[in-house]
């Protein structure tokens, strides 16, 4: 059986923090009637339980939600400097949001991608000979 494993504690706590600062955000985006905070709560559930069961999965999960960040993020971005540059007016907190954003998309990618593992573990059997 394969479990995944943090080599580095500070990586766990701090993404585990913001998954949950996240799902927070999300959960009171629904209270106040935004109903597209349901997908993201989904995804975020999910990759929480995959970090604290200790799956096997969580860094396949990780990276995939870290690719999402980093796509969904600098596409923003790239829109948001095109429009610039065809006149609209510029919003500095909007590119701070995005560029920060992407940012933590870029660093959760190389982080995990450097201290999650897989550790085999085995089983032990009682074999009667």
């Amino acid at each position: 059986m394969e479990k995944s494993k943090f080599k580095n504690k500070i990586f766990e706590y701090s993404l585990t923090g913001y998954l949950i600062l996240l799902l927070c955000w999300n959960l009171y985006a629904i209270d106040t009637g935004n109903l597209y905070g349901l997908i993201p709560i989904g995804i975020q559930g999910i990759l929480l339980f995959l970090i604290f069961s200790k799956n096997k999965y969580a860094k396949t999960g990780i990276k995939i939600w870290a690719i999402i960040l980093i796509l969904s993020h600098g596409l923003s971005l790239l829109g948001k400097t095109i429009k610039i540059f065809l006149g609209d007016e510029i919003i500095i907190s909007e590119l701070m949001n995005k560029i920060i954003f992407l940012t933590i998309g870029i660093l959760i990618y190389v982080y995990n991608e450097k201290s999650v593992s897989y550790t085999h573990l085995t089983l032990p059997t009682n074999r009667e000979v």
